[in-house]
């Protein structure tokens, strides 16, 4: 099979992170896939099968960006155009285009566009997400694909360090709520609780992030480390992940804490909740409530020996359920169901999970997909 790998945006977040995921997901599984994006995003380092190309879109109706994907697509020929974001996907959903009727919308969220009725299907990364797209869109062929990403193991620490070091890793950007995390730091340093708080990324809240951190005067207690290729290494260094955001349709760093062997605290929102399984691998928030997050992060330092024992429970359930092993059989499954083609997938039994796993009619789906009939 033939595939387009299409993400337009410039700035590095977990979108764009699973842009490259599925680059290589579908080379590994042997696909002919070529990426397409911006000369600076993570797209670029797409290597294996027939790599990347640049292509700039400055809006759907930009003409350059629309002759240069006719181009390729006339070349390629493509049997799927897989998009990430609304920009890649309102370009190749544009009513003329050779790509419109190949397009298959990875849904990172639930901001439904117009143009998504004329998608070939969905994948969408949460079941919240799948069913708001079933309602808003009912003969759309929907699929619940849930992220994935190279997760390797790490031992579960025996106990925690005398000053716990605290993590939180993502886009700096309101929505991952950042500054609600400052904010309990601050109630937890006045409540006499020694900790250390780390915070990796970049982007447009920085600024106003450190200057509410001298405002709170946290700087002898915060590190900022800018933005971290490695996750693994950066969830090696810390006792407790923190997960604040206000909005949160997956969470790459939840599973990445996750595999770690690191205990998490994440915001009581739909992708946390369905990867803890409301609250059996971690302990959830109110979401945007800095009293609640500073009172659940002091749980977990009141108990370290039950929340360690829940992490080793943790790191095998993310292992088997968001590893990239995993998360490419459930994607070539996906794709092989929407292209049509007649082979019958059956899932690996240390992938298979029951609570993902439906049977799709002449099919068998693997772990985390689900779809209408076709």
């Amino acid at each position: 099979m033939r595939v387009l790998n299409i993400m337009l945006a410039k700035v590095k977040g977990g979108v764009e992170t699973m842009a490259l995921r599925y680059h290589e997901a579908m080379s590994a599984a042997g696909y002919d896939v070529l990426s397409l994006g911006h000369p600076e995003g993570m797209l670029k380092d797409a290597r294996g099968s027939y790599g990347f190309q640049s292509l700039v879109s400055l809006g759907k109706c930009d003409p350059l960006a629309i002759m240069k994907l006719c181009r390729i697509h006339a070349s390629f020929q493509p049997h799927l155009v897989l998009v990430h974001g609304n920009r890649a996907a309102g370009l190749s959903l544009m009513p003329f285009m050779p790509t419109r009727a190949k397009t298959v919308q990875v849904m990172h969220n639930a901001h439904f566009k117009p143009h998504l009725k004329a998608a070939r299907a969905a994948l969408c990364v949460s079941s919240e997400i799948r069913d708001s797209a079933r309602i808003a869109f009912p003969d759309l062929d929907v699929f619940h694909m849930a992220n994935f990403s190279h997760l390797g193991a790490t031992p579960v620490k025996k106990v925690a360090r005398p000053a716990p070091v605290i993590g939180a890793m993502g886009r700096v950007h309101e929505v991952k709520g950042f500054d609600l995390l400052l904010k309990s730091a601050a109630i937890l340093r006045d409540q006499g609780q020694a900790f250390t708080l780390k915070i990796a990324g970049d982007g447009p809240d920085m600024v106003a992030l450190k200057t509410l951190c001298t405002e709170l005067n946290l700087q002898d207690r915060v590190e900022f480390c800018g933005w971290v290729a490695e996750p693994q290494t950066f969830m090696k260094t810390l006792d407790l992940a923190v997960v604040p955001s206000r909005r949160e349709s997956f969470g790459l760093v939840v599973i990445e804490a996750m595999a770690a062997g690191v205990p998490v605290v994440a915001a009581d929102l739909e992708g946390p909740r369905e990867i803890l399984e409301g609250g059996r691998y971690g302990r959830l928030s109110k979401p945007e409530d800095v009293s609640a997050l500073s009172q659940a992060i002091a749980s977990v330092f009141a108990d370290w020996k039950g929340h360690l024992a829940t992490a080793r429970d943790a790191q095998i359930h993310a292992l088997r359920t968001f590893g990239f092993e995993a998360g490419q059989v459930r994607l070539r499954q996906a794709l092989d169901v929407i292209a049509h083609e007649p082979r019958i997938w059956t899932p690996h039994p240390e992938t298979a999970d029951p609570v993902f796993a439906q049977v799709i009619p002449g099919h068998i789906a693997p772990a985390g997909v689900s779809a209408k009939a076709i």
